[in-house]
C-alpha cells in the first residue's frame, strides 16, 4: 500500500483516538466507576489464588494504562516515519503528564499519579516499537522484487 493513504488513515485514526484519550483522561469521575461492582466481584474471586483484590486492581489498572497508549504511538510512527520515531514516546509522555496534572489540579474526583505516567509512557514505547517494526517490514517488503 502506498505511503500517502497509510498516513492519511493513520492521521484520521490518531485524531479519533486522541478524542477518546482526552475523553477518558479528562472525564470528571473515574471511568471505571460504573464497572466497580462487577470488577471487584471478579477481583474478589481472584483472591482464591492468593492475590488480594487491591493488588489485582492495581495490576489491571496499570495494564490498562499501558495498553491505552500503544495505539496512538503506533499511529504516530506510521505518520512520522522511521526518522522521527522518537516523536511517539515523547508525545505519549507529554500527553500523559498533561492529563495527570489536569486530573490532579482540576478534577477533584480524579487522581493524577506518577504510576499512570510510567504506565502510559511504557505503552507509548511499546507502540513505538511495534510501529517501527511495521514501517521497517513494509519498506523491506516494498523493496523485495518477489513481492512486486
Amino acid at each position: 500500500m502506498p505511503a500517502r493513504p497509510t498516513r492519511r488513515r493513520a492521521t484520521a485514526g490518531l485524531l479519533a483516538y486522541t478524542a477518546i484519550v482526552a475523553a477518558v483522561g479528562l472525564w470528571p469521575t473515574p471511568v471505571d466507576r460504573p464497572f466497580d461492582p462487577l470488577l471487584f466481584r471478579i477481583l474478589r474471586a481472584v483472591a482464591v489464588v492468593g492475590i488480594e483484590p487491591v493488588d489485582a486492581y492495581d495490576l489491571v489498572e496499570f495494564t490498562a494504562n499501558v495498553a491505552f497508549f500503544v495505539p496512538p504511538a503506533l499511529l504516530i510512527v506510521l505518520i512520522a516515519g522511521l526518522r522521527r520515531w522518537w516523536m511517539a514516546p515523547l508525545a505519549g509522555l507529554l500527553c500523559s503528564v498533561a492529563i495527570e496534572l489536569t486530573q490532579h489540579f482540576v478534577l477533584p474526583s480524579r487522581f493524577g499519579t506518577v504510576n499512570d505516567v510510567i504506565a502510559n509512557t511504557l505503552g507509548a514505547l511499546i507502540g513505538t516499537g511495534i510501529g517501527v517494526l511495521v514501517v521497517a517490514w513494509r519498506r523491506a517488503d516494498a523493496r523485495d522484487p518477489r513481492t512486486s
